[in-house]
């Protein structure tokens, strides 16, 4: 769990809050510290900390330099810090962080890339569809195979 100390730093950074009763249909791009208490739907984009509230949602990609999720995400999130999501907290959507914590009871599903040294889009860490196509041959090759053995075994 974030430490007492860092949220009260975390807190005395923010610059920009989105209220609970507030909805962003949009983008949001800033320089420092944001906290979304309220809904947006759109990217979110900050150079400072990003938390979303245990009351805030946010549909779209999310980054930031720490995060802390407390409310729902749905959209990837990238930080080139630390990721927290609160034991109330949602993510659906792929992370990508230098360090990461999950807590209890926490919802996360989606994919997870840590500890990189730059950031590659999730796409490109994907094999070309060629590479594909050779491994499935391979692999029903293999399966031939040990079909094979295992007939053998079961003539005995």
């Amino acid at each position: 769990m974030l430490g007492k100390k860092s949220v009260e730093q975390i807190n005395a950074r923010i610059s920009s809050v989105i209220g609970a009763d507030m909805v962003v249909n949009g983008d949001i791009r800033a320089k420092d510290a944001v906290r979304v208490e309220g809904s947006v739907t759109g990217d979110v984009e900050t150079d400072g900390a990003l938390i979303v509230s245990s009351t805030g949602k946010v549909k779209g990609n999310v980054k930031g330099s720490s995060i802390i999720i407390g409310g729902s995400l749905e959209g990837d999130l990238t930080s080139g810090g630390r990721t927290e999501v609160a034991s109330t907290g949602k993510v659906i959507g792929n992370i990508r962080t230098k360090s990461l914590v999950v807590d209890e009871n926490a919802v996360f599903q989606g994919q997870c890339i840590m500890n990189t040294e730059g950031v590659v889009p999730l796409l490109e860490t994907t094999a070309p569809s060629g590479d594909i196509a050779q491994k499935d041959e391979h692999d029903s090759k293999k399966e031939n195979n040990n079909n094979d053995s295992n007939s053998k075994w079961n003539k005995r």
